[in-house]
């Protein structure tokens, strides 16, 4: 083989070898990070489509209520602009505290800091048929029927089917295989 020979196939495996390399780098940039609010205004709405609520809550406005969390509440607002929940319209409320929850809604998101109060929550709503989500470890137990988990690095739901039970819902079979045990 001769030396000029060598070196122009060298010089051609650099260039392919760079032109890989660029080709990867773009495909990592295409990865897209998707930030909490929007995961769990995502999920709120797919709450919405995967529970069933008793006949009496399928008439009027679909309310989603948002507490204590701003950005969770305005993008929510974006997310369900012109969007039904069946023939039942999406209206995002938000309050600051559960203190101030009232009326009624069909799904209620408890922020972080707002955790300790999940038992007047729970109060306010006996009797209503709300899914109470919530996003603090151990909230699952005291009486919310979603909350969002960490599991690995990864942010999950667990789901508990006995307070949905108490509150006359049901969620769907696809929403059960979903949440985290």
């Amino acid at each position: 083989m001769n030396r000029s020979f060598l070196k122009t196939t060298l010089k051609l495996i650099a260039v392919m070898l760079l032109l890989l390399s660029y080709t990867e780098a773009g495909r990592a940039q295409d990865v897209k990070i998707v930030s909490m609010t929007k995961y769990l205004s995502n999920c709120l709405y797919n709450f919405s489509r995967n529970i069933n609520w008793p006949e009496e809550n399928k008439s009027g406005d679909f309310v989603i209520t948002i507490v204590g969390d701003k950005d969770l509440f305005n993008e929510m607002t974006k997310l369900t602009q012109n969007m039904k929940v069946g023939l039942q319209p999406i209206v995002v409320r938000f309050f600051n505290s559960v203190s101030e929850v009232s009326g009624y809604q069909q799904i209620v998101f408890v922020d972080n800091w707002q955790s300790n109060k999940i038992n007047a929550l729970i109060q306010k709503t006996s009797g209503s048929h709300t899914l109470i989500v919530s996003e603090t470890e151990g909230l699952i137990e005291k009486g919310s029927m979603i909350n969002f988990v960490p599991v690995n690095g990864i942010m999950k739901f667990e789901m508990n089917k006995e307070n949905l039970r108490k509150n006359n819902l049901m969620a769907s079979s696809v929403l059960e295989k979903m949440a985290v045990n």
